[in-house]
């Protein structure tokens, strides 16, 4: 497991390296069955300058040091090699195009590419025959220009070469041959996406859609290609609960960061204008990657519009104007019960200006000092054995504030010795188990099999942040709404697209085992974190049994009447989301500059047509 998890956290980085995906075209040579773009303007060749404009972004902006010059197909950009040339002299250390290849079956079209600074190209492969590769992206001669230029980048080594393969109902039967044929050919690095129910791949769904039970024998014998030394696979959009005992092989959840970014034009709308994205149709999101996303940040907006916010987040660093920043006339801004923030020091809270009102405080430095200064009213947020030790270690030692634990592999211990002291203190004290942005987090801090973990204590403590599987026993209660002042723009008060994408994949972000269909709290609960079912495997997830599973029921059904909805299940879209206090409401959002291009390549026919006309 350990040379496993060093895998993993390998991977994690690689797939973490600062990247940024620069859009040349939305033009293609190819009309794939699957195309997730054929509903943007087509045919457009965006200006030179645009796209050197946005490659210069990424690395003042974003620090990036890889770029993917895309499309549609980039290489049909007539400046595309000086767009490549333009972003290596930017500092870029690597260039890379996605490709159907058929460009690149030119010897000196690739010659020049290499020259100006390509570095590694993505060929789509998605047949292993001509008949079915062809037929797939409606192209014919496409698979033979691909192979051709497939393989002249391989054997003159001279850049990194990959292929990538929708997975469909066309190919998931014969996808290991697909990978034969590659391998054949040279290549050793694979990504596999699952297709998504966008644009053209929604329009023919009933000859792409596919169950992968029918097929998971074929797809693992595929995946686990991966455990090979010479071979690296990727899946990209798979759904995870296909993945059990593959768990290395789930997509860092971070892609969905590249997946928002790609819609933002959408999402700031949406945002702004309560304007549902277009693909928004539950016959769609429930096979949608990016469901998850946009089920959460339904969930934000109501929480804001609907002030059920428990704690307004100032996070570690809370700035000093901050007092004024939440306040909304007399109350906290949207309805929020309390404050919750980091400090070093208790001393820290005095300058802050903060209106009064309860506190839940993560203190660093906490000692019978510090801890007289804390206000009397404060929940102490407590991750650190040591600081246990002084709030609940002496024999009979009562609480003087409310207490939330952050179950982790320091303070797991701690409890189960001190169980007495949790018994003798349960109306003040609650259990949650924290989230992390990172698998190298979960990997460090979670406790090894909660369930195990719980069984033991057995106390009715009340837990947050676990399903009910994992936490036997326990008073199941809600996660907190705490909403991070983060996610608003400092300079608009808006909510902000990556923030929000970076939210959703640090706290909200969870996933199930294909056996939890089968659990009876199953339409209540929607599994552990994704970095924990990433460190510690599906196999987490069982159905609950016998009297825990009757007590687990009554506790959600009184807790969620009706399961709480989402998008998959016909969630209906908010309105706009509200501005912090002292900011203006929504204005009107950017318009996408390929709609921009699309009408004034529109206009421009029209005016040639009545000059020939008139």
């Amino acid at each position: 497991m350990t040379d496993v998890r060093e895998d993993m956290l390998e991977r994690e980085r690689i797939a973490n390296r600062k990247k940024h995906w620069v859009r040349a075209v939305t033009a293609c040579n190819s009309r794939c069955l699957f195309c997730l773009d054929s509903d943007t303007p087509r045919n457009l060749f965006l200006p030179f300058d645009d796209v050197v404009a946005e490659l210069s972004r990424g690395r003042t902006e974003l620090d990036a040091d890889k770029v993917i010059i895309s499309g549609g197909e980039a290489s049909l950009h007539p400046r595309f090699h000086e767009l490549v040339a333009a972003a290596k002299g930017m500092g870029y250390d690597r260039v890379q195009t996605v490709t159907n290849g058929w460009m690149f079956a030119d010897a000196a079209f690739y010659k020049d590419a290499v020259v100006a600074g390509l570095g590694e190209i993505t060929f789509s492969l998605h047949g292993h025959t001509e008949a079915l590769h062809d037929h797939l992206t409606q192209h014919p001669g496409s698979f033979k220009r691909l192979i051709k230029g497939m393989v002249r980048a391989v054997r003159r080594r001279e850049v990194i070469v990959n292929a990538d393969v929708v997975i469909n109902k066309q190919n998931v039967g014969v996808i290991d041959r697909v990978l034969e044929l590659c391998i054949g050919l040279g290549v050793t690095e694979f990504d596999l996406l699952h297709v998504i129910p966008q644009a053209a791949a929604f329009e023919h769904r009933d000859e792409l859609f596919y169950d992968p039970r029918e097929h998971i024998e074929t797809l693992h014998k595929v995946f686990r290609l991966n455990r090979h030394p010479g071979f690296v696979v990727w899946t990209n959009r798979f759904p995870v609960s296909y993945l059990e005992g593959l768990e290395d092989l789930i997509q860092d959840p971070h892609k969905m960061l590249d997946e928002v970014n790609g819609r933002r034009y959408q999402v700031r709308r949406y945002l702004d204008g309560g304007a549902p994205l277009d693909c928004r149709q539950p016959e769609r999101c429930v096979h949608c990657f990016i469901e998850p996303f946009c089920t959460s940040a339904d969930r934000v907006i109501a929480s804001l519009r609907d002030r059920t916010v428990q704690w307004l987040d100032l996070g570690a660093s809370p700035r000093v104007e901050a007092g004024e920043l939440v306040r909304d006339g007399d109350s906290l801004a949207f309805g929020a019960g309390g404050l919750a923030l980091g400090l070093g020091h208790v001393r820290e809270l005095a300058p802050l200006n903060l209106p009064s009102t309860r506190l839940l405080l993560a203190v660093d430095e906490l000692d019978a000092e510090s801890l007289a200064l804390v206000p009397p009213e404060s929940t102490l947020e407590v991750g650190d054995a040591g600081q246990l030790d002084l709030l609940l270690g002496n024999p009979g030692q009562v609480l003087t504030h409310r207490l939330s634990i952050l179950l982790n592999v320091r303070t797991a211990p701690w409890l189960l010795e001190h169980r007495a002291a949790v018994e003798g203190n349960l109306d003040a004290i609650s259990i949650r188990q924290p989230t992390w942005e990172r698998l190298s987090d979960a990997a460090a801090e979670d406790v090894r099999d909660p369930a195990a973990f719980f069984r033991s204590l057995a106390l009715p403590v009340p837990v947050s942040g676990l399903p009910a599987c994992l936490a036997p026993g326990a008073r199941l209660v809600p996660d907190p709404v705490r909403l991070p002042v983060s996610l608003f723009d400092s300079a608009t008060g808006r909510l902000a697209i990556r923030p929000l994408a970076v939210h959703h994949v640090d706290s909200r972000y969870r996933a199930r085992s294909l056996r939890c269909v089968d659990c009876s709290v199953e339409s209540r609960c929607e599994g552990p974190h994704i970095n924990m079912v990433r460190d510690q495997g599906l196999s987490l997830c069982a159905p609950v049994e016998g009297e825990w599973a009757a007590s687990a029921a009554s506790q959600l059904e009184a807790l969620y009447p009706e399961p709480p909805p989402r998008l998959a299940t016909g969630r209906p879209p908010e309105l706009s989301a509200p501005s912090l206090p002292g900011f203006a409401g929504p204005g009107s959002s950017p318009q996408d500059p390929l709609a921009v291009l699309a009408r004034d390549k529109a206009e421009a026919r029209r005016r040639r047509r009545l000059e020939i006309l008139g």
